[in-house]
């Protein structure tokens, strides 16, 4: 028996980002803020896009 993989993220701001396994390979993405929540299912290859999209978000030099 395999074990769920989450991880759960609090921002400075105080929204709860959490992540999961979701059936057939699919991730499991949620948002959740005082008052509101969104969340939805991302197949294998939108999770590589969204993978790939904050990676070149962080691979930017930042100047400070």
């Amino acid at each position: 028996m395999s074990q769920e993989i989450e991880t759960i993220i609090s921002t400075e701001n105080g929204v709860r980002v959490s992540v999961s396994e979701w059936y057939d390979g699919c991730v499991w993405l949620s948002l959740i803020n005082r008052g509101s929540s969104a969340y939805t299912s991302l197949t294998r290859a939108e999770a590589d896009q969204l993978l790939a999209g904050l990676q070149a978000i962080l691979s930017k030099e930042v100047s400070t």
